[in-house]
C-alpha cells in the first residue's frame, strides 16, 4: 500500500494523482464496496439474522431532500440510547449494516444514514470522485448525520439525550469531525478514521486541524501498520486531545487497516472481537 503524500510528490498532475489514488486499499472513500465484492464472506454470526432485533430501511428528511438510512434496534419495548454509524464509502455495504445490528443486539438503537446518496450507482468512478470533492461536503454530511438523529428523536423507541457516533475508514473521520461540529453528541469511536485526508478529498478541515473542538469522550481503533494513518501522527493526535482534557483512548492492533470489515479480505477476527468489546464497554459507560 502506498502512502498519499509520497504519490502526491511522484505524479505530475492532478489527474494522475487522482487515478493513482482511486486503486490504493487504504483510505474506503470510494473503493471500498468495490474491495468488499473480491472476497467471500467471512464465516460470521451475522447479528442481522437475530430474532430479537428490528432492522429495517428508513427515509429521512435532510435539507429538501429525503435519504435513505439503516436502521436497527431492540424488538423489546423500551427506550434506548443512540448510536449513529457513518460508512466510509458505500451505504449498502453489509458490514455497515450488521454493525447496526450489532448495536441493537447490546441494547442501542443504532442507524446508518446514506451520506453518499449524491453518488449514483450510474456514475463512473471518476464521476463519484469528482461528486465526493465537489458536492459531498462536510457540511452535507453533517446534515445527513443530523438529519438520522432527528428522526430517531422523534420515535419512541429512543432516548433523547444521549448520542454516541462511530464510523469507518472515512466515515471515521467523519465521525470526529461531526463530534466537534454538534454538541449533542456525547462520545465518539473511530475505527481507522484518517487524521489527514489527501488533496482530492478537498476537505477544508480534518480532525487534525480541530483536535481543540473535539471535548468528548474518544475511543480510537487503529492500524500499527497504516500508512495513510502513521503512528506518529497518531500519538500527536492523542497527545493533544490528552494535553487540552479531553478523555481520550487509542488503541493500535497488529492487523491492516480496515479490520473490522468481515466481508473484506482485510479482516481480522481477533482485532475485530477485541474493539468491538471496547466499544460497547465504552459506550455503556458514556450513553446510559
Amino acid at each position: 500500500m502506498s502512502n498519499f503524500s509520497e504519490i502526491e510528490k511522484s505524479e505530475n498532475s492532478r489527474r494522475n494523482f487522482i487515478k493513482t489514488a482511486s486503486v490504493l486499499a487504504g483510505m474506503c472513500l470510494l473503493n471500498c464496496d468495490v474491495r468488499g465484492q473480491e472476497y467471500a464472506i467471512t464465516a460470521y454470526e451475522r447479528a442481522l439474522d437475530d430474532e430479537n432485533i428490528i432492522s429495517e430501511r428508513v427515509k429521512v428528511k435532510s435539507g429538501n431532500s429525503e435519504i435513505d438510512a439503516f436502521l436497527s434496534r431492540p424488538k423489546k419495548k423500551g427506550r434506548y440510547p443512540i448510536v449513529v454509524v457513518v460508512s466510509g464509502s458505500t451505504f449498502d455495504d453489509e458490514y455497515i449494516q450488521n454493525m447496526t445490528a450489532k448495536f441493537a443486539q447490546e441494547k442501542f438503537v443504532s442507524i446508518s444514514p446514506n451520506i453518499f446518496s449524491l453518488q449514483k450507482d450510474s456514475m463512473t468512478m471518476d464521476e463519484k470522485r469528482k461528486v465526493l470533492a465537489e458536492q459531498i461536503t462536510d457540511e452535507n454530511i453533517f446534515r445527513d448525520l443530523e438529519a438520522a438523529i432527528d428522526y430517531l428523536k422523534q420515535q419512541k423507541f429512543a432516548k433523547r439525550k444521549k448520542i454516541g457516533v462511530t464510523g469507518f475508514c472515512f466515515g471515521g473521520r467523519c465521525a470526529l469531525m461531526f463530534a466537534a461540529h454538534d454538541k449533542k453528541i456525547d462520545a465518539v469511536v473511530p475505527f481507522y478514521g484518517n487524521l489527514k485526508t489527501p488533496a482530492f478529498a478537498n476537505r477544508k478541515q480534518d480532525p487534525v486541524d480541530i483536535v481543540n473542538q473535539i471535548k468528548i469522550p474518544v475511543q480510537g481503533h487503529y492500524s500499527e501498520n497504516d500508512e495513510e494513518i502513521p503512528l506518529e501522527q497518531l500519538k500527536k493526535f492523542e497527545t493533544n486531545l490528552k494535553n487540552q482534557g479531553t478523555e481520550v483512548e487509542v488503541f493500535t492492533y497488529q492487523a491492516p487497516h480496515g479490520f473490522f470489515a468481515y466481508n473484506r479480505k482485510s479482516y481480522n477476527a481477533e482485532a475485530a472481537q477485541l474493539s468491538w468489546q471496547r466499544t460497547i464497554d465504552f459506550f455503556k459507560k458514556n450513553l446510559n
